[in-house]
């Protein structure tokens, strides 16, 4: 998808649900602005219906991120058929938030659905690229269908190395405290739906706008089972599996397993480690990002979205 120019324009970060913090951030903006969102619109935070309404009644362009995927994926299976994936029943993932806000609405639902089976995975306008996950090394991939997963995916850690380009990519997916910033990247996910803030980010100017998220908007937390709930060193290899994150679970009051955890499994038990890792992304113990994470690339084609 291309639009004309950049002026007046103004892209905005994940906001998973955060209705009210969404009316606040806008509310800061000129009320000719030109809104543009890199998904995410929904899970997490309480209010994905309203904030998926919002900008369709607004007629402001998306990119698909993950999180419209899942609900492209699972949504009807979750609430026709009594049909559940991790998506619509492991907190984790912000799904069950997602559902409650529609409150049975199904066609609300099927409005919605539609609207997300066509969202474009970029936007170009411009020199910009604006997509969900860092898509700066797919630029010449961008409409090539073998490459969604990377578009909806991919994640830029600090370090990275970043390839040289004439667009400046412009995506959220990545969360973080602050906008992270390269010479030809902006990453504005600034972690609304964990309590912290939702970001504009203007073209041209790259000037930004920010408004702490609205207490209303999300409960949503990840406590993580670190080395002092679990230290690797002091336990055997079957008790891995164990790290299981659900209400019959010693570690059911936790949200996610640290990463510091897996990268001591891969240091204690080197390549039997790294298979286990798998095995939990299969035991839906850990999520697909950590696996790129801690195991890099090359791992993640083993791995299903």
């Amino acid at each position: 998808m291309k639009l004309e120019n950049i002026n007046n324009t103004f892209v905005i970060g994940d906001v998973h649900g955060a209705y009210h913090s969404l009316l606040k951030l806008i509310k800061q903006l000129p009320q000719d602005a030109k809104i543009i969102f890199v998904g995410d619109l929904c899970d997490k935070g309480k209010y994905s219906k309203d904030v998926i309404e919002y900008v369709i009644n607004n007629n402001y362009p998306c990119v698909k991120g993950n999180h419209e995927h899942l609900f492209e994926k699972y949504i009807l299976d979750a609430v026709e058929r009594d049909v559940h994936s991790p998506w619509s029943s492991d907190k984790r993932y912000g799904g069950l938030a997602c559902i409650e806000s529609y409150n049975k609405d199904i066609p609300l639902i099927k409005k919605h659905l539609e609207w997300i089976k066509k969202l474009p995975v970029y936007i170009e306008i411009e020199r910009y690229f604006i997509t969900h996950g860092f898509a700066l090394e797919y630029y010449e991939h961008r409409d090539n269908e073998e490459y969604y997963n990377e578009f909806l995916l991919n994640r830029y850690y600090h370090g990275d190395e970043v390839p040289e380009s004439e667009v400046i990519n412009v995506f959220g997916h990545c969360t973080f405290d602050e906008v992270v910033s390269g010479e030809n990247f902006f990453c504005i996910d600034t972690s609304c739906a964990y309590g912290k803030k939702l970001t504009a980010f203007e073209l041209g100017t790259h000037k930004l706008y920010e408004v702490p998220m609205d207490p209303r908007d999300s409960d949503f937390k990840a406590d993580a089972i670190t080395m002092n709930e679990y230290n690797v060193y002091e336990e055997n290899f079957e008790s891995i599996a164990s790290l299981v994150i659900d209400g019959d679970s010693k570690y059911g009051e936790y949200d996610i397993v640290a990463n510091e955890v897996l990268i001591a499994i891969v240091d204690k038990y080197g390549e039997l480690g790294k298979k286990e890792l798998l095995r939990m992304h299969e035991r839906a113990q850990i999520f697909p990002k950590q696996i790129k994470k801690v195991l890099g690339d090359e791992y993640v084609k083993h791995i299903k979205f």
